[in-house]
């Protein structure tokens, strides 16, 4: 079985469904609400185990009980948890997350900024029996010796650019295999708003392959010099959050399993749409059997 390990953040959502998000100031009511496990990395190692995959979540939270539920949320999923570390007198990330009827969410995250500065990298590095690797932004460091394990040991390592870097990235991504922007992360490194002048201006900043996603507008990707367009999968949207986690977890799968980027893109993008189909953020997470039975329907 394919094994992906996953480095960067964990977070407990505080999620909150409402007719509307808050146009202003003032006090409003949810029509529902649920405490459930969040973070891109580990969001990512969630959805490659829900795919059937194995994965590892190596990160940092506090030694608190935001953070005990964190890890014992993974542990349940059967993500392994033996690289968290739990760092005393400093507190686990937690987000208020607001979502509408369209989907659509607002999100409010504090992490405490000692958190991730360096820290302990030995298990990032640790990569026997692993087949790819998927980092994010939150904890260089640790990005960092996970991307140079990855590339000793020849395997696939993609990148989650979610959001800007104050170094612009720039190591990372010459360190990382596959990079894959949020559409805001492109549009702020690159200086351009379209997905394609955004790739071609990265492409001068690194070799690793590149991609972009943008939500309903689907996902752009650059294969040699020419950029290719995948649309996004026509879907009932219930709820949005998590979704971009599960498109990089599912991309991390595909290429650790062998696959061709078009191949890993397609089946990253069907994940990541039937997520939307379903309430509960890391919840509504696909099954491998689910993805394959849309994009046999989209043949």
């Amino acid at each position: 079985m394919t094994t992906v390990q996953c480095v960067g953040i964990a977070v407990l959502d505080y999620l909150f469904t409402m007719e509307a998000l808050p146009p202003t100031s003032g006090k409003y009511y949810a029509t529902d609400y649920r405490e459930i496990g969040g973070g891109v990395a580990a969001n990512a190692a969630a959805a490659v185990v829900v795919l059937g995959g194995n994965a590892r979540y190596v990160g940092r939270v506090g030694d608190d009980a935001a953070g005990e539920r964190i890890v014992s949320d993974l542990a349940d999923l059967g993500v392994d948890v033996a690289g968290v570390d739990r760092v005393a007198q400093l507190s686990s990330p937690v987000s208020a997350v607001l979502v509408d009827k369209a989907g659509e969410r607002t999100i409010i995250n504090y992490t405490e900024s000692s958190l991730f500065d360096g820290g302990e990298t030995s298990m990032a590095a640790e990569l026997e029996g692993v087949d790819a690797v998927l980092v994010d932004v939150r904890w260089p460091a640790g990005a960092d010796a996970a991307l140079a394990a990855a590339s000793a040991a020849h395997i696939p390592s993609v990148f989650d650019f979610d959001r800007p870097m104050a170094d612009g990235g720039t190591d990372l991504m010459r360190a990382a295999t596959h990079v894959a922007f949020s559409q805001a992360a492109l549009a702020a490194t690159s200086g351009s708003d379209d997905p394609a002048t955004g790739l071609q201006t990265m492409s001068s900043k690194t070799d690793a392959w590149l991609a972009v996603t943008a939500g309903a507008e689907g996902v752009w990707w650059l294969d040699g010099g020419d950029v290719r367009h995948l649309a996004a999968f026509d879907v009932p949207v219930v709820d949005t959050v998590g979704a971009g986690d599960v498109f990089h977890g599912a991309l991390a799968l595909s290429l650790g399993e062998g696959r061709a980027e078009a191949e890993a893109v397609r089946f990253a993008a069907a994940a990541a749409a039937l997520k939307c189909t379903k309430p509960g953020g890391r919840a509504g997470a696909p099954t491998r059997p689910e993805v394959e039975a849309l994009l046999e329907g989209e043949h």
